[in-house]
């Protein structure tokens, strides 16, 4: 074989080899960024639908405690007026009873379930305070006096729970948005 075919034979497969080599290390890097950027697509969708849920439930948390505001508010004139002289069915205290069983629905729809335990626990305590209301003007019928003034025990124990409660979900609600860490609710002592 000739000198200068056999040179340019090796000048062209070292030629193609690299072009291979360099072929397959570019490939290999391009998949490797492709894979990269896929992963990072990945966690930044999740981390939207993440701060999506976080909006949801933030919504969600700030309603029901705006209807828990306003059921508290109805009970707090009820236990003041003097004399109470709603109707029987206490209409007020109706709407916001059912304003507030609603927003805790969407609360139970967006969790986590310790958010719901917590509005649970809320829910339960107005209705209670409303039961307790209405059980000390059963008591007195035609009564001048507020509620409170015959029975301040059962408005102060009333007052308890809603602090408790409240207090429980809030801090519930601000664990599962991420923003405290989790720790034993405080509970007030007993009196």
């Amino acid at each position: 074989m000739d000198t200068t075919v056999a040179v340019a034979l090796i000048t062209s497969l070292s030629t193609l080899t690299a072009a291979a080599l360099t072929g397959t290390i570019s490939a290999w890097s391009n998949a490797r960024q492709l894979r990269h950027q896929r992963l990072l697509a990945r966690e930044q969708r999740a981390e939207e639908r993440n701060g999506h849920r976080r909006e949801l439930r933030r919504a969600a948390y700030q309603q029901f405690l705006a209807e828990a505001d306003a059921a508290y508010r109805v009970l707090d004139e009820g236990w003041l007026a003097a004399p109470f002289t709603e109707p029987a069915p206490w209409k007020a205290g109706f709407a916001a009873r059912r304003a507030l069983d609603e927003a805790y629905i969407r609360v139970q729809l967006e969790g986590p379930d310790e958010v719901a335990a917590e509005g649970a626990k809320v829910v339960r305590g107005i209705g209670e305070e409303f039961t307790t209301h209405r059980r000390v003007l059963d008591a007195n019928p035609g009564t001048p006096d507020s509620a409170v003034a015959l029975d301040a025990q059962a408005r102060a124990g009333a007052l308890r729970v809603r602090f408790q409660t409240s207090k429980d979900f809030i801090a519930a609600a601000r664990h599962a948005l991420g923003e405290e860490p989790p720790q034993q609710p405080e509970r007030l002592p007993e009196h």
